[in-house]
């Protein structure tokens, strides 16, 4: 089950293909360093190309947007029981009292 990195030359330019055993399948590699040993910065931060960094940003804001969200309705929530007489306007905002709670004002 090994993995096999093969360079290939092709039209002047170098093309890193990848051989898997098991699956018995190729596929290209972006390297993350240049044959000279320096980091290749675009690989690292693109994944190799602008559509895997698009869509890894995109996963990233909607997780950041998510959370952002979430910890402002939990601060809006506390804060309706840390100022007098906001719990009234706060249960008209959340939504209607449940049933197993009473609230007596």
């Amino acid at each position: 089950m090994a993995t096999r990195i093969h360079k290939i030359n092709l039209e002047d330019k170098y093309v890193f293909v990848s051989y898997n055993d098991a699956l018995e399948s190729f596929k290209v590699v972006k390297p993350w360093k240049n044959e000279d040993g320096t980091l290749n910065w675009f690989n690292i931060l693109t994944g190799g190309s602008w559509r895997n960094l698009i869509i890894t940003a995109f996963i990233i804001l909607v997780i950041l947007g998510t959370l952002n969200e979430y910890s402002t309705n939990i601060q809006t929530l506390l804060d309706c029981f840390e100022v007098p007489g906001m719990l009234s306007e706060c249960i008209e905002a959340f939504g209607p009292e449940p049933n197993q709670f009473i609230i007596n004002p």
